[in-house]
């Protein structure tokens, strides 16, 4: 997200911010990129909430999956070394790949990140200092003072307003913002017949509750339509906040909260196919994955069966080989790792024997690092790298991909409800080569028309 710099008074903030005097004079692609030219952040206005949305246009691979990586909090214990050896790439290379596309380093990313998601928590909850830092992922007040002080020129305790502090309480209130427009109504919709039972729910009330494990303890996170058309309201039940920035990529991930549809409207809005419903539904977004593992696993089950089929069995799973939590409640499992999957008896669960040998051929894949789940590139790369595996198909590796590594241009053309829906509108039955054919227009963008297929 661009931001604007007064060189002045070496200051830079969010275009809609009105804090600054006057206009910005330079423009930055994002806070990180502005802060590692010597910019300070604006104090005056409201924090930044969790989770810019950088925008990276033609990045390669390495610099797409070493963000991915940031983002879910690899360089809170890692080296920007070992960030390189997990891409494919050396450190002196990672860093000039993402000083080009993103005009900063990879600590200073991570970093940025969670300088400003303290400051949020310092401006929302009335978590104590200590608690704050550690929940940014930081080792505690001393590192966040210092970086504090880098990005706005004052400790944190002077960016505090005015209450009482407490080290911890039964729950926290944030606010997270997303690009409009936005439907927090669409995401729940899919969510609704494919949350996994056990450890995820949409509510009666129109919410959307998980539950998650930070060394052994449960953390709940419920989020709701704050219904101020600008954020989502996100409720967090838990006895440690530790690394809490971590769960709110993951939220922000799985319900596309930074991704912008308005390149996507544009290009989709004149076609004969799907036209008609992105005008009526320009805000509709591709929904993703809250951990890639556990998704890949739900795709798969899914070959060839109903979603309510596949959610069964996924509970199954989760139920049986999942680590059970202390806490009450229906919400009470943690999706077993791909270590535990690949050496488990999936007998009993529903799965054809066939599909659950697929299964632990994937998750052997995934536990001995053979298959990258964070690893992108171009969507031919990304089918091919997947259907190498016993099992997987072209279905399945599109599918990964939409929804696992957030690829905006696949292609599940042989999905049923897809062609049912695609015949449908083009009036007579439609094959999945014609349909792929008919999808080369929709390119980059083929994720988001088959979203609006799916929808109709």
């Amino acid at each position: 997200m661009t931001v604007r710099a007064v060189s002045g008074i070496a200051t830079y903030c969010f275009t809609e911010c009105t804090s600054l005097p006057h206009s910005g004079d330079i423009t930055f692609p994002n806070g990180a990129a502005a802060e590692a030219a010597g910019y300070s952040a604006c104090i005056k206005c409201r924090p930044r909430l969790c989770g810019e949305a950088f925008i990276i246009g033609d990045a390669p691979p390495s610099v797409l999956a070493a963000l991915t990586l940031i983002k879910e909090g690899f360089l809170h214990s890692q080296s920007e070394e070992m960030l390189a050896i997990r891409v494919g790439s050396s450190r002196a290379q990672l860093r000039r790949l993402m000083l080009q596309h993103l005009g900063a380093s990879p600590t200073r990313i991570a970093r940025y990140r969670q300088t400003h998601f303290a400051r949020q928590l310092i401006t929302e909850t009335s978590l104590d200092t200590q608690t704050v830092a550690r929940a940014a992922g930081l080792t505690g007040r001393q590192q966040l003072d210092r970086l504090a002080f880098k990005t706005w020129g004052h400790p944190i305790c002077d960016l505090k307003p005015n209450r009482e502090s407490r080290s911890s309480n039964a729950s926290i209130k944030l606010l997270l913002k997303y690009v409009r427009p936005y439907s927090f109504n669409q995401l729940l919709k899919h969510l609704r017949s494919r949350v996994t039972p056990g450890i995820e729910e949409v509510t009666d009330n129109g919410s959307y509750r998980r539950v998650v494990s930070h060394e052994g303890n449960a953390r709940i996170i419920e989020v709701s339509d704050a219904r101020d058309e600008q954020h989502l309201a996100v409720q967090v039940h838990s006895i440690s906040y530790d690394n809490l920035i971590d769960d709110m990529e993951r939220l922000r991930t799985l319900l596309a909260i930074d991704e912008d549809p308005t390149p996507t409207v544009t290009h989709l809005l004149n076609d004969h196919l799907v036209g008609a419903s992105v005008a009526q539904h320009p805000w509709l977004r591709v929904p993703r994955c809250w951990d890639p593992f556990e998704t890949s696993v739900r795709i798969i089950i899914g070959q060839q069966i109903s979603v309510a089929a596949a959610t069964t069995i996924t509970g199954r799973i989760a139920r049986t080989l999942g680590e059970q939590l202390s806490v009450s409640g229906t919400l009470d499992r943690v999706f077993p790792p791909a270590a535990t999957l690949a050496e488990a008896n999936l007998k009993g669960l529903g799965l054809t024997d066939k599909r659950a040998t697929t299964l632990q051929h994937f998750a052997t894949a995934v536990a001995n690092g053979s298959l990258d789940l964070r690893l992108t590139g171009a969507i031919e790369e990304v089918v091919s790298r997947w259907c190498a595996l016993p099992g997987i198909g072209p279905w399945t590796a599109h599918m990964a991909a939409m929804r696992v590594l957030q690829h905006n241009d696949a292609m599940p053309s042989s999905d049923l409800g897809i062609r049912r829906n695609a015949s449908r509108l083009v009036g007579n039955s439609i094959s999945s080569k014609e349909l792929d054919n008919r999808s080369l227009s929709w390119r980059p963008f083929r994720s988001w028309a088959v979203q609006h297929l799916w929808e109709q």
